[in-house]
C-alpha cells in the first residue's frame, strides 16, 4: 500500500484528482520545502496550505520569530504527517520567499547561495505578484528589475487594517503553495511570467521580459489608497461554510481585524477536511466545524467576537440569521444552498461575495441586491444533482479554495470600506493547473426571475437538497 488508511481518508481530495492519485500524494510527502518572510504573519499563510497539502518537511526563515512556537503548534496539530522547524534553507527541493519588495531585495544572497528552484513572491498595499525561477539566470534577470524601481516619497507602507497587506499576502502565500505542490508533482504550467494582481481593482496580468519592469513599477510605487472612516471593528461579516472556502476567508477577517465573524455550518470536523480547511485540526476531529472554527480564530484575535450558528440554513431560519450582517459570504459547494442565499440576500438587500471550486479550478464574483445581475441572471433554475460533479466526486487541489476564500474576504473588507472597484458586474475563472485569471463582463437579465423587469419570485421558494455532500457537510 502507497499510503498509510489514515493518510488515504486524509488527502481523499486530493488522491481523487488523476494527476495526483496515491503515488503524487506520496511524492508531496517525501518532499522537503523552504520558506523564508519577514514575519510569521507574513509565512502563516504559505505554511498552512504546504502543511495540509501534505509536504513532508518544512523549513522556515523568519526574521521575526514573535509567534513561531504557536504557529509551528498550530501545525503540528494540523497535519502529523509533517516536520516543520526553522532552518537555512538547505536540502530543500523548492524554496519560498516571501516579502515587501524590499525584503525581497535584501534576501538576494541567501536567494543565490546554493540556487534551488524558488517561487518568489512580493506584496505591498493590495497588490501582489510571483514568480517561479528554475535557475540563477532567471532571477538574475528579475532582480535586476526590480532593483531598478525606485519608490516615490509618500509610497510606504501605513499602519491601516484595510491597506489591503493582509489580502495580497494571504493570496500570495496560498499561490506559492500551489505553485510548489505542481512542480513537485510535475503537473500544470509554472508561473514562469511574473503574475501580478491587484486585489483593489481585481486585475490580474501576467507580465513577461518586456513588460516586467514596468508592472514591478506599479507594485512598487503606487500609491497606496487610504482607509475611509469605516472602522471595520464595528463591522459585521457572516461566513456560510467554514471549510475549505470559508476557513481562509474567516482567517484574513480575523486578521484584518473585523469586529464580529458569524459562522454558519452543522458539520463536524472530519480528517478528510484537513488537507485543505486550515482553521480545523486532528485534536478538534468530531467538533463542530463552527465551534472549532472559533476556537482558532479566537486565539488569533481575542478581541473577535464569534457567532456561531450549528445548523443548515433553511427558508425558515435564514432572514433570522443573515439579519444584522453587513456582508454575507457564499462559501457554499451545493446549488441548493446557494440559491436560498441569493435569493434571500436579494429580498433582505444584503450583498453576497459567492466563490467556488472544483479540481483546479475557482469562480468569484460578488452580488449586490437591484444594483447588479444575481446568481439567478446566470443561471435561472437550480441544476439537477447529476448534471455537475461535486468536490467530493472530482476532489479539489488544497490551496485552490484558500486562493478564493481570501479573495471573498479582501472584496468583504473593499465594500466594508468603500474602497476599490466590487466585482458586481464581472466574474473571474480561475485555472489553477496553469495559474490563469479570466475575467469577463456579466450583464443584468431582463428575464431574471428574481431581479428582472418582471420577476415571478416574490418570495423564498422550496430549495430541495439532492446532494449529500454539501458544503454544510464538507464544505469546498
Amino acid at each position: 500500500m502507497i499510503l498509510e488508511r489514515e493518510q488515504i481518508n486524509r488527502y481523499l481530495r486530493h488522491i481523487l484528482i488523476p494527476e495526483i492519485s496515491g503515488p503524487g500524494q506520496k511524492k508531496i510527502l517525501d518532499s522537503s520545502v523552504f520558506v523564508c518572510g519577514e514575519n510569521v504573519t507574513d509565512t502563516a499563510p504559505a505554511i498552512y496550505y504546504l502543511a495540509a497539502a501534505g509536504v513532508g518537511h518544512i523549513g522556515c526563515h523568519i526574521e521575526d520569530v514573535t509567534g513561531v512556537d504557536r504557529l509551528f503548534d498550530n501545525i503540528h496539530d494540523l497535519n502529523e504527517d509533517v516536520t516543520i522547524g526553522l532552518s537555512d534553507g538547505t536540502n530543500s527541493d523548492f524554496r519560498i520567499f516571501l516579502g515587501r519588495p524590499e525584503f525581497i531585495t535584501e534576501k538576494q544572497d541567501l536567494i543565490y547561495t546554493g540556487f534551488v528552484p524558488s517561487v518568489i513572491a512580493l506584496f505591498r498595499g493590495w497588490q501582489g505578484g510571483l514568480q517561479y525561477f528554475k535557475n540563477r539566470d532567471c532571477f538574475q534577470f528579475f532582480a535586476s528589475k526590480l532593483a531598478g524601481v525606485r519608490r516615490r516619497p509618500g509610497s510606504e507602507l501605513q499602519d491601516s487594517t484595510s491597506d489591503g497587506h493582509i489580502f495580497s499576502n494571504c493570496v500570495s502565500g496560498a499561490l506559492c503553495a500551489m505553485e510548489v505542490i505542481k512542480l513537485l508533482l510535475g503537473i500544470g504550467g509554472s508561473v514562469d511570467d511574473f503574475l501580478y494582481f491587484n486585489l483593489l481593482t481585481m486585475e490580474f496580468l501576467k507580465a513577461g521580459e518586456t513588460e516586467l519592469e514596468h508592472t514591478l513599477h506599479e507594485l512598487c510605487t503606487r500609491k497606496l489608497a487610504n482607509c475611509p472612516d469605516a472602522a471595520l471593528e464595528d463591522r459585521k461579516v457572516l461566513i456560510v461554510g467554514t471549510g475549505g472556502l470559508g476557513s481562509p476567508a474567516a482567517y484574513a477577517l480575523a486578521l484584518a481585524g473585523v469586529g464580529t465573524i458569524g459562522l454558519v455550518d452543522y458539520d463536524t470536523v472530519e480528517i478528510s477536511n484537513l488537507n485543505r480547511q486550515i482553521l480545523h485540526s486532528m485534536s478538534r476531529i468530531g467538533m463542530p466545524k463552527v465551534e472549532s472554527a472559533a476556537t482558532f480564530l479566537k486565539n488569533m484575535n481575542p478581541d473577535l467576537t464569534i457567532n456561531c450558528y450549528n445548523t443548515s440554513l433553511s427558508k425558515e431560519n435564514i432572514f433570522d440569521i443573515i439579519a444584522g450582517y453587513d456582508v454575507v459570504i457564499d462559501a457554499v459547494d451545493n446549488f441548493p444552498t446557494r440559491f436560498l442565499l441569493n435569493d434571500a440576500c436579494f429580498f433582505a438587500g444584503k450583498p453576497m461575495i459567492d466563490a467556488g471550486v472544483i479540481r483546479f479550478d475557482g469562480t468569484f464574483r460578488t452580488i449586490l441586491p437591484q444594483k447588479g445581475p444575481c446568481y439567478r441572471c446566470t443561471l435561472p433554475e437550480i441544476p439537477s444533482s447529476d448534471s455537475t460533479p461535486s468536490c467530493a466526486e472530482s476532489g479539489v487541489l488544497g490551496p485552490v479554495p484558500g486562493i478564493m476564500g481570501f479573495i471573498q474576504s479582501a472584496e468583504a473588507v473593499k465594500f466594508l470600506s468603500g474602497q476599490g472597484n466590487i466585482l458586481s458586474d464581472r466574474m473571474i475563472f480561475f485555472d489553477g493547473l496553469f495559474t490563469d485569471f479570466c475575467t469577463i463582463k456579466i450583464n443584468k437579465n431582463n428575464a431574471c426571475p428574481l431581479c428582472g423587469a418582471d420577476p415571478t419570485m416574490h418570495e423564498l421558494q422550496e430549495y430541495v437538497f439532492m446532494c449529500p455532500d454539501d458544503v454544510d457537510k464538507d464544505s469546498n
